[in-house]
């Protein structure tokens, strides 16, 4: 029996998705008897579920984050979700993921991972650091290990070029939950949008006289302090030394990669530390051991306003992402590709991102998330109006045909 109501399930959402709700409750009514009146709800409570969560996104409109996770933990959604299960669930095969560790992977957890394994049963395996290359090595050894994973920037392109992802089941994944933007790329669901900004302390600058551009950040003699760059991310590295030497927006593309580095020249025998763990960035803005320091704008905005660093974002020049190049996919050959599917079915939702931008406040793509947002949210994300208008957006289009001899240059210069 419990093998038959899963088959339910399963061609009930296969009609959901593919034909509508109103076709997929008409098959559940004549489907169902009194011996299994399980499969009489399911519809009704996944779509309850969702309109439960838009809800608490909008009563706690005026929390902040810690208010707003203790409101999530004491709602009992978590058990709502559960309630829909039918009893095999409890065997369902675990789905593996990788991420970012840190406060990333607690806002995934909260906002994607908890709610994945109430809804299928499934536990979820979450392995950090998020390290690409080992992905790609078990793409090109034939031995995939990760369910569901992301790519961000150029790798996007790289995914797609060498044919990693599996394509999208859409019976499973619910393409008219998605915005567009999303279905930007072969067999992904678009996620988010971050931008890269860098910081300035109150404390050294409390006035108005303060650092407002990467010009400002190169420019030791007016603003001398201590400063941090990313070692991890040269390409953004490159493109900060150009806008600090004063290339225009309509002259960046394509790069001037000697330009870029007679001016990364300048500034490196000023960087106290280059740092590589979004974490380490974190604590460095906290304990107040720099005076500028460039930071994912998500960690930035978590250290300000939830751990009291006295800093302040300039997103003058952000270095932002074009909002395509950062998306979910299951790699090709790895143990659970139906459970990969359905972690992309939840993670592309405008609900559950909404819930993670509150959290670690990054841009949905989901074009429905916006509507569960508060303002004093919205204006801290990089889609933001205000935020875009003067941001830097990179084209990964042209790095994707670049990346790898820049890195290797910045790496070799680092070091000498």
């Amino acid at each position: 029996m419990d093998a038959q109501i899963s088959l339910e399930y399963d061609r009930f959402d296969e009609i959901r998705r593919n034909q509508g709700s109103e076709q997929a409750n008409q098959w559940r009514d004549a489907h169902s008897n009194s011996s299994n009146n399980v499969m009489t709800d399911h519809g009704h409570e996944i779509e309850q579920y969702y309109a439960q969560l838009r809800r608490l996104l909008w009563d706690t409109r005026r929390l902040d984050r810690r208010g707003f996770m203790a409101a999530l933990a004491r709602s009992a959604l978590t058990g709502a979700f559960a309630g829909m299960l039918p009893r095999i669930a409890n065997a369902a095969d675990p789905v593996t993921i990788m991420s970012f560790g840190g406060s990333y992977k607690a806002a995934m957890m909260e906002a994607f991972c908890k709610p994945f394994t109430a809804k299928t049963g499934a536990p979820v395996q979450y392995q950090e650091p998020y390290n690409f290359s080992r992905i790609r090595a078990m793409h090109q050894a034939k031995a995939q290990q990760i369910d569901a994973t992301l790519a961000v920037t150029d790798q996007v392109t790289f995914v797609a070029e060498a044919k990693m992802a599996t394509p999208i089941d859409w019976n499973v994944v619910d393409r008219s939950a998605l915005s567009p933007v999303q279905v930007s790329f072969p067999n992904m669901v678009g996620f988010v949008v971050q931008s890269n900004v860098f910081c300035y302390s109150r404390k050294k600058w409390p006035g108005d006289d303060h650092p407002n551009s990467w010009a400002d950040f190169w420019d030791v003699q007016k603003f001398p302090g201590r400063r941090a760059l990313r070692r991890s991310q040269p390409l953004q590295m490159i493109e900060a030394a150009l806008l600090a030497d004063g290339v225009t927006e309509s002259e960046f593309y394509p790069v001037d990669i000697d330009r870029a580095f007679r001016k990364l020249d300048q500034i490196k025998p000023h960087i106290k530390t280059w740092w590589n763990d979004n974490s380490q960035a974190q604590q460095l803005m906290e304990q107040e051991e720099v005076d500028l320091i460039y930071m994912a704008n998500g960690r930035a905005t978590q250290s300000i306003l939830e751990n009291k660093a006295p800093f302040q974002i300039v997103w003058n020049q952000a270095i932002t992402e074009d909002g395509r190049y950062q998306g979910w996919f299951v790699p090709v050959g790895c143990p659970n590709p139906q459970g990969g599917m359905k972690f992309l079915d939840l993670i592309g939702r405008a609900e559950t991102q909404a819930v993670f931008a509150r959290m670690i406040y990054y841009s949905p793509q989901n074009e429905k998330a916006y509507d569960l947002l508060p303002p004093d949210i919205t204006k801290e994300l990089p889609l933001s109006a205000k935020n875009r208008k003067i941001a830097h957006i990179m084209n990964y289009e042209w790095w994707s045909k670049h990346s790898v001899p820049a890195q290797r240059r910045f790496e070799s210069w680092l070091q000498g």
